[in-house]
């Protein structure tokens, strides 16, 4: 890369490494822009055009913003984390930079859906969300289902001009009405939007309460309730409706493990 030239011209190439190329990270957990990537206006995102004779500006202030935002999400979601969304290893952040690329090209199908068992830490949604963020210019909104509400909700699901990629974490205990509807309802949105989906599940691994344990039959009634629910695969919990739905957007066929779609 010339000395001269400005790295916001590159960032959508995925092969260029590094999810917050151009950016600095702060000790307060705030992100600043690297202001010697970006020689022709400082990281001002303003720059005198003699050939029109006037002010050239681009999208880097408001890519800027919309990161800065993201960032503060993280912070208020999972304020004990140590890490920030663009602290990825390098390998981990080669492979989000082309799986997010992909999906964004279509190359890949719009929704994309994984399964994790990490339930008290941030998941790379974070990262991959950044990527589209600041890497290729896609407005991108993160949700953490187990921690989210109607206000969220109605945020994360708000209409968009332009291509929009949505990312859920923490998808879990989908036998409780609340968390099962909020998820169907995103599901529809993203589906009727056309919008780009990542969806990250995990099951419930609570630990059983102690006090369930004194040997009465209520007790053991709630027990076998309790194991029932955790044993439950996600795609059993949500109507036939959104598995349908999600079998077109990801284009697979979705099952759980007894067979139930």
């Amino acid at each position: 890369m010339s000395a001269h030239s400005c790295v916001l011209s590159n960032l959508g190439n995925p092969l260029l490494n590094g999810l917050g190329l151009g950016l600095n990270g702060t000790e307060d957990g705030q992100v600043r822009l690297q202001t010697d990537m970006f020689p022709c206006c400082a990281g001002d995102g303003r720059a005198w055009d003699p050939s029109r004779s006037g002010v050239r500006s681009c999208t880097l202030q408001s890519r800027l913003t919309r990161v800065q935002r993201l960032y503060a999400q993280y912070r208020k979601v999972w304020p004990q984390a140590t890490r920030v969304p663009h602290q990825v290893p390098a390998p981990f952040s080669s492979l989000i930079l082309q799986e997010v690329a992909a999906v964004l090209k279509r190359d890949k199908a719009s929704t994309q859906i994984a399964f994790t068992g990490q339930k008290n830490m941030p998941s790379l949604a974070w990262s991959k969300a950044l990527s589209a963020l600041w890497r290729f210019g896609v407005e991108a909104r993160v949700l953490n289902l187990m921690r989210m509400d109607n206000k969220d909700l109605a945020h994360f699901t708000r209409d968009h001009e332009g291509p929009l990629a949505l990312f859920v974490e923490q998808i879990d205990k989908l036998w409780d009405p609340m968390h099962a509807e909020a998820l169907e309802h995103l599901v529809q949105r993203a589906y009727n939007a056309d919008s780009f989906l990542w969806l990250e599940f995990m099951q419930e691994q609570a630990a059983e309460p102690e006090n369930m344990d004194d040997g009465s039959v209520r007790s053991e009634i709630s027990r076998r309730i309790n194991r029932k629910r955790k044993s439950q695969h996600p795609f059993e919990l949500l109507s036939r409706d959104c598995i349908s739905r999600l079998q077109s957007m990801s284009g697979q066929s979705l099952k759980s493990p007894s067979g139930a779609s």
